[in-house]
């Protein structure tokens, strides 16, 4: 994406956001300023514009063979692993007889040039695998005794919406139990607990005591003030 468009007499030049500046011209343009006292002015108005336009969320680095600064977002995806300067976990980081280290991606399998190394990385990648297994097995547990917290709790107190009995499920239109329990419960239940825990400087309800409406009569939940 062009981040600059900007024209000059005969020639169109842009700037994106790596801050290569790139000059499209005809040949007589070219022939003229690079014979002309004037263009060392035009290259300095191409320098500032590619500073300016320069981010820092972006690699910069230039390719050895292409000459091209390298477009890797740092901010989104993290060091570059082209040319970061230490090895991420993921490359294979064998050194180099000439220096440096091998960039190679485990991720696409073991490396041809240093198979061992792709072991040490195998068993860490299993080691993660099994912490996060534990973690969502233990997520799980945490929600389930919530689960059953919340409809114990909400067993406890009587259903505003069928009247059913604290310690007797809900009762449908049709007169059968129902599997889960009304939401009307649910909220009295949760307004009980609120109201066991401080006052409501709304309504003035005290510890213990339910929030009133305006009209006196009980609200189905807990004022946001308490």
């Amino acid at each position: 994406m062009l981040s600059t468009a900007m024209d000059v007499p005969g020639a169109v030049w842009h700037v994106d956001e790596t801050g290569l500046v790139t000059v499209q011209a005809q040949p007589a343009w070219w022939r003229k300023w690079g014979q002309d006292a004037g263009w060392p002015e035009y290259a300095e108005m191409f320098a500032q514009a590619g500073e300016q336009a320069r981010s820092d969320d972006v690699c910069g680095v230039l390719g050895r063979t292409t000459f091209r600064p390298c477009r890797h977002n740092t901010r989104l995806y993290g060091p570059c692993p082209h040319h970061c300067e230490k090895p991420l976990r993921f490359h294979c980081a064998t050194g180099r007889k000439k220096g440096g280290w091998c960039r190679w991606d485990l991720r696409k399998g073991v490396c041809s040039h240093h198979p061992d190394s792709y072991e040490e990385y195998a068993a860490a990648e299993r080691a993660d695998e099994e912490h996060e297994l534990r973690r969502q097995a233990m997520r799980e547990h945490e929600l389930r005794k919530a689960a059953e917290r919340r409809h114990l709790g909400t067993l406890g107190v009587a259903c505003p919406y069928c009247d059913a009995q604290p310690g007797t499920r809900c009762v449908g239109r049709k007169g059968e139990g129902k599997r889960t329990l009304h939401g009307a419960r649910e909220n009295l239940w949760l307004h009980t607990e609120t109201a066991t825990a401080s006052v409501c400087t709304y309504c003035e309800a005290a510890v213990g005591e339910l929030c009133r409406t305006s009209s006196g009569h009980i609200a189905s939940q807990a004022h946001a003030d308490r």
